[in-house]
């Protein structure tokens, strides 16, 4: 029955020295960091305990395509590159969860034996003994200075920046998916209108033959049309590899082999719908829901705290040891309350000299976030550049496909003249063709404008985080 009750004791004291160490509080708090004396450079002020987090919104689903939208859900699904990225983010979360255990307790045991020899006193004669140990062993370094409590919000700024990077990942493959997938419609109608034309040049050929043959036009007519029909032959076979490339990479990005699915459901380049237009204002603000902002926001958070750990690192540090357990030198014994041992005690630890370690680290880690300033003024400033180059992009290939849309009336109105003068015998065929042929070029340069805006658009989306 001792043995029992001397076991529960040393439970019971060496639970409560846990229980000290989980109830000690481990919230903490994000505070204020000054970027920059400039007032359009300063991080956004997150409320106390929280930190602004990047949401990814469904920016595609105003392009109102179903089969769109279901490519992209099934990219952020089955895209290596994402969970790469959420592997990562777990990879941090293990690590905080390392330096947190840093704070709790260490509990061990150490069971011994120590034998040893004895002489008797009255007869002269020598014994082996066995001399036994059963401690149980805690450590705990007490968080007087704060020290590891910074080294846990540091891990958990680390957690957050791993999740920015996964938005980033998602912003740009998502982006990629829908331009892919624009391209693809636009190499689908180049394909077909370039056919036409060479089916038109090769009717056109045989006509300016016989032309050519009955001594009414020159060669030089003649060569000019062959030359062209080859040019749009090689234009065609371009259009045709850049398809399958296409495809392949579409493929790719949906986490699916390039030859499991050469051909995609897709709507017509005519069911497309440009999500805004060219005079859409933009809110500046919105450049700090970018995920990159946020995450060299966090960077420069996390750089001002890791400052703070390294200037920590000049203080003590102040550990408990405490052991308690059986010693004995009869092993039928070890367990009664005689052989009960007992310790306590507090040690101090400060470094007097380190070679110069800890100043060079702070000065590293100043420097350091000193980069993450310069990164952060940097980002921004790219950030408002990629917004003012897509803006501009957007506006010119807008005024295009409007210009080129304009182009295609008139020229679908001079076909339409030249093949009643054709029918009614005032007109000749080879004029017909040529209208429609340039029908046909101008409605590919009209078609190349509208995806070109698209994408555009596409990337106006992704330079804002996708909001707008």
């Amino acid at each position: 029955m001792k043995k029992f009750i001397a076991l529960f004791i040393i439970l019971g004291m060496a639970l409560q020295s846990t229980a000290f160490a989980i109830q000690e509080p481990t919230t903490t708090s994000v505070k204020k960091i000054k970027v920059s004396k400039t007032k359009e450079n300063k991080p956004r002020k997150a409320k106390k305990n929280q930190v602004r987090q990047y949401i990814l919104p469904a920016y595609w689903s105003n392009y109102n395509d179903e089969y769109l939208d279901k490519y992209i859900d099934e990219a952020l699904t089955n895209n290596f590159d994402l969970k790469i990225a959420k592997s990562r983010i777990k990879q941090s979360e293990a690590i905080l969860g390392t330096i947190n255990a840093q704070r709790l307790p260490q509990l061990s045991i150490n069971p011994s034996v120590y034998p040893y020899k004895s002489m008797s006193k009255f007869t002269g004669n020598f014994s082996s003994h066995n001399h036994l140990y059963f401690p149980l062993l805690l450590n705990w370094e007490l968080d007087i200075f704060g020290k590891l409590s910074d080294k846990v919000k540091s891990s958990r700024y680390q957690v957050k920046i791993s999740e920015e990077n996964l938005n980033i990942a998602k912003l740009a493959i998502t982006s990629e998916i829908m331009a892919s997938y624009f391209n693809i419609i636009l190499s689908d109608c180049l394909i077909k209108n370039y056919q036409e034309i060479i089916t038109n040049l090769d009717e056109t050929i045989k006509l300016k033959r016989q032309l050519y043959e009955g001594g009414i036009i020159p060669y030089d007519n003649l060569y000019t049309t062959e030359y062209e029909v080859v040019v749009q032959r090689n234009t065609l076979n371009s259009l045709l590899k850049q398809r399958e490339i296409l495809l392949h990479q579409f493929a790719v990005l949906r986490g699916l082999s390039p030859e499991s699915e050469s051909d995609i459901k897709r709507r017509n380049i005519n069911e497309l719908t440009l999500p805004f237009e060219e005079k859409k204002s933009v809110n500046s603000d919105l450049i700090f829901n970018r995920p990159d902002v946020v995450q060299s926001e966090l960077e420069l958070k996390k750089a001002a705290i890791d400052v703070r750990v390294a200037r920590k690192t000049f203080l003590p540090s102040v550990n408990l040891n405490e052991m308690i357990g059986f010693e004995n030198i009869r092993g039928g014994r070890i367990f009664n309350w005689e052989s009960t041992v007992y310790q306590l005690g507090a040690g101090l630890l400060f470094d007097l000299y380190t070679g110069g370690y800890k100043m060079s680290y702070l000065r590293y880690n100043k420097e350091l976030a000193k980069e993450k300033l310069y990164h952060y003024n940097n980002v921004l400033l790219n950030a408002f550049c990629e917004i003012e180059n897509n803006l501009s992009s957007f506006k010119t290939d807008y005024n295009s496909y409007v210009e080129f849309n304009k182009a295609t009336e008139k020229s679908e109105h001079y076909h339409d003249v030249a093949m009643i003068r054709y029918n009614n015998g005032i007109g000749n065929k080879i004029d017909a063709l040529d209208a429609r042929r340039q029908v046909l070029n101008n409605l590919n340069s009209m078609y190349g404008a509208k995806v070109s805006a698209l994408v555009d658009s596409v990337n106006i989306y992704k330079s804002l985080g996708g909001s707008l």
